[in-house]
């Protein structure tokens, strides 16, 4: 009864709000993250549709060979670069172990290589941040520092978080990352894992619980915005979901802080064959209705961002393979062209 509740109150917002409401939101707001890491055609491609955020993994390995090994920031320049000549603000999200840290990359760091950790977020915000040492060595690239830093991925999943997700442990990565990042750009702002509404596995955590659990293990202060993977049969039902999320933020006293929508999608394809598959032109639909509901509710909702997932197919058959704007082959979909239309770029 108080979801219909809540979507009856949400349906009124939703035809009250202007239709020019999705215009009125900034570029930012418009983002997509590639799911592997994109191309400079690709990244030229997306400035060229106004993307406004380009959501990556910002890998520990790719920078750090080994334990002793000094910081390569070279796979990462060549993409914050391109993305900046392109009028587009990379989003990172800081997931993985190197292999000397951990066989499972999925694994966060342990008590042994917190402090190594430590580090190289520390000189990830100095080098890409507010003043980082990456755009005093290059005037010629627009300047457009990292301001938002998302620390892990899904951490309420054993999929991203082996091999048992737990809310206190998170929150113990959490400080280092706050520290680290703050330490190295004071005026970076911290991003709360994209937590997946419904992990049905085994040791998955609800959102619903594990929200609430980062609450009770002291987690509040340690970032600036709660970040949001509504995976939903509707992009109406994702906009109810963000709801929900909110009642949570309230109930710790945390209302003010912005929600970050860090994936949203459906796919095209691929198995099983679920609500998260749907026709071409469906996906089209869903584009247009995700981000232009969710835009005339930014204000009301605190809605910082919306990244789609993702920017370009992958090969294989399982379905989150299939939810890109192109295909594998780089041929634009039907939803490129709508995402262009609601955003006023050229597809």
């Amino acid at each position: 009864m108080r979801r219909l509740a809540i979507a009856a109150a949400l349906l009124v917002c939703l035809v009250a709000a202007p239709q020019t409401a999705a215009a009125k939101a900034p570029r930012s707001f418009y983002g997509v993250i590639a799911a592997s890491d994109p191309t400079a055609p690709a990244i030229d491609r997306m400035g060229q549709g106004q993307v406004g955020t380009l959501r990556i993994i910002m890998s520990w390995g790719l920078v750090q060979s080994g334990p002793g090994s000094s910081l390569d920031w070279t796979h990462y320049d060549a993409i914050i670069g391109r993305a900046a000549q392109d009028g587009i603000r990379v989003l990172p999200t800081i997931y993985g172990s190197p292999s000397w840290v951990s066989t499972h990359p999925n694994a966060p760091p342990d008590s042994a290589h917190i402090g190594q950790f430590q580090a190289f977020v520390r000189a990830a915000a100095q080098r890409y941040g507010t003043n980082g040492s990456y755009w005093a060595q290059n005037p010629g690239i627009p300047k457009m520092p990292i301001t938002d830093w998302q620390i892990w991925n899904e951490v309420n999943s054993p999929s991203f978080w082996y091999p048992v997700p737990n809310a206190r442990d998170y929150v113990g990565l959490l400080q280092a990352a706050h520290d680290g990042i703050k330490g190295g750009d004071p005026s970076a702002r911290i991003v709360l894992s994209g937590l997946f509404l419904t992990p049905r596995i085994a040791n998955g955590i609800f959102v619903t619980k594990f929200l609430p659990q980062i609450y009770k293990a002291g987690g509040k202060n340690l970032f600036d915005s709660v970040a949001i993977h509504p995976y939903a049969t509707t992009p109406h039902n994702a906009v109810l979901d963000l709801q929900e999320v909110r009642r949570i933020m309230a109930r710790f006293g945390d209302k003010r802080k912005p929600l970050w929508v860090t994936e949203v999608g459906w796919g095209t394809g691929g198995s099983p064959n679920t609500a998260l598959t749907v026709s071409a032109g469906k996906q089209a639909k869903y584009v247009t209705q995700t981000f232009n509901q969710m835009a005339a509710n930014r204000g009301r909702l605190r809605i910082q961002g919306v990244i789609w997932y993702s920017f370009q197919d992958l090969p294989g058959s399982i379905w989150f393979n299939h939810t890109g704007l192109f295909t594998t082959s780089f041929e634009p979909k039907p939803a490129w062209r709508a995402f262009t239309k609601v955003t006023g770029g050229t597809p």
